[in-house]
């Protein structure tokens, strides 16, 4: 366990991950905007906070700031302006479709870095970056595709004329 993790930065920063990904993918798939969707989806939003701060500790692969720690920077502001419509006193349907849109791609983001870390742990399996960059593409095409299927439903969803306080 001590190379899976190497720290208690490392476990907390794996624990946090493991949180936000049963947590984000809960998030996705409980219905919009229900008491249970927002208890999870903040605590979605807090296992983020946790896993990324968590993140900025951790410098075993480079030994300084590197590509990860940008992919973290990225991980926050998708995370930032998935929550900030939802701040508003009085929102729009296009406040809510925002809010999911830009909340979607922080899980997949999530996802992508998942798979990315369990990927370069296979052995002879390709390079690290290969395996890093192929298990980004991978999520990230899959997660794209979904999406465009289905955005008509998800935009019909939220409806243009709905406002929620």
């Amino acid at each position: 366990m001590n190379t899976l993790v190497g720290s208690n930065i490392g476990l907390t920063h794996l624990l946090s991950g493991v949180i936000a990904l049963i947590l984000g993918g809960m998030v996705l798939i409980l219905k919009k905007g229900t008491a249970l969707h927002r208890k999870i989806g903040y605590a979605y939003v807090f296992s983020m906070i946790v896993l990324i701060v968590s993140s900025f500790l951790i410098y075993r692969l480079f030994g300084k700031f590197g590509v990860f720690h940008v992919f973290s920077l990225i991980a926050t502001f998708s995370l930032l302006a998935g929550m900030l419509p939802m701040l508003k006193k009085k929102r729009t349907a296009k406040d809510l479709e925002t809010h999911f849109k830009r909340m979607y791609w922080s899980v997949a983001g999530l996802y992508a870095a998942f798979a990315a870390e369990s990927f370069v742990r296979i052995p002879k399996f390709g390079t690290f970056w290969q395996m890093v960059a192929w298990s980004f593409v991978l999520v990230f095409v899959i997660c794209f595709a979904y999406f465009i299927k289905m955005k008509p439903v998800w935009s019909k969803k939220f409806g243009k004329d709905r406002t929620t306080e």
